[in-house]
């Protein structure tokens, strides 16, 4: 009994200190504005969306994103678990309805100075 009350406490716990991303990154995902996203890409971003895996420069990202979105028009965007991780970095899954569609996000970002980066970006087909 006391492991269930320490395992609900800690998922209790973890879930009311997952920072979820901001409502204009996810906004910007809905849409596809890949220029609105790269705002949030650090100097070089980990990258790894269908035929294109690597660390990229933030202007090389924004503009393999942005090929992605043209070639998959997005038609919706939701968030469906936000968590934390190692080194004050935090988490957030999603699913990403395009036009070819839907793919499974996963966003790791570093808030810092109320500023958030994305230091890692996957984009997996669904099926």
């Amino acid at each position: 009994m006391q492991k269930l009350l320490i395992g609900i406490f800690l998922t209790f716990t973890l879930v009311v200190n997952a920072t979820p991303i901001s409502d204009n990154l996810a906004s910007a995902f809905k849409t596809g504005n890949s220029t609105e996203i790269a705002k949030y890409f650090g100097n070089s971003v980990d990258l790894s969306i269908p035929n294109n895996e690597g660390v990229y420069s933030n202007i090389q990202a924004k503009l393999i994103l942005k090929t992605f979105f043209l070639k998959n028009k997005p038609s919706d965007f939701s968030v469906v678990h936000n968590g934390d991780s190692k080194n004050n970095s935090h988490y957030s899954i999603g699913n990403l309805k395009t036009s070819n569609g839907t793919y499974r996000t996963y966003i790791l970002y570093k808030e810092q100075d109320k500023k958030v980066t994305i230091l890692e970006l996957k984009i997996e087909s669904d099926e």
